[in-house]
């Protein structure tokens, strides 16, 4: 059970890289669309990379290149922290938000045409499922973290 389980979450981390790919229309770079998205629902707070890197699990410095490409694009803008004049709060500017607009227009075009075939109460259960998995496994690596 355990191997088919690996093999299960393998395919859908190749069927999300697949998904990445084919968006190209907002023109936010596959490897950048989980971090623009992050930043958005952070949105409110102030964030620096240091908070995006420990929301998303990634190493600071590969948030920073990340964001500095994000800000080049057009996607995110820097403005000096009032409080710690070093250091940037994040935001994600017009542009971005409406290619995370755009994005999740297209991700619900791909996702409902893909499993049009399943109840709602399909589509419930995996949902919930799904949340139950990711919420477990991020508690459990935590604490494995924390060790």
């Amino acid at each position: 059970m355990e191997t088919e389980l690996i093999h299960r979450l393998q395919e859908q981390q190749r069927a999300l890289r697949l998904a990445k790919q084919a968006r190209r229309a907002d023109g936010v770079p596959p490897g950048l669309v989980g971090l623009l998205a992050e930043l958005d629902r952070l949105s409110g707070q102030e964030c620096h990379v240091k908070e995006l890197a420990a929301h998303t699990y990634l190493d600071p410095s590969t948030v920073s290149r990340a964001v500095a490409h994000l800000v080049t694009l057009g996607f995110v803008a820097r403005t000096p922290d009032p409080e710690d004049r070093r250091a940037s709060v994040l935001s994600v500017t017009p542009k971005g938000r409406a290619a995370i607009a755009e994005m999740h227009d297209w991700y619900g075009t791909v996702a409902a045409e893909a499993l049009e075939s399943w109840t709602p109460m399909e589509l419930d259960d995996f949902t919930r499922m799904l949340a139950r998995f990711s919420r477990d496994m991020t508690t459990y690596l935590s604490k494995e973290e924390a060790r």
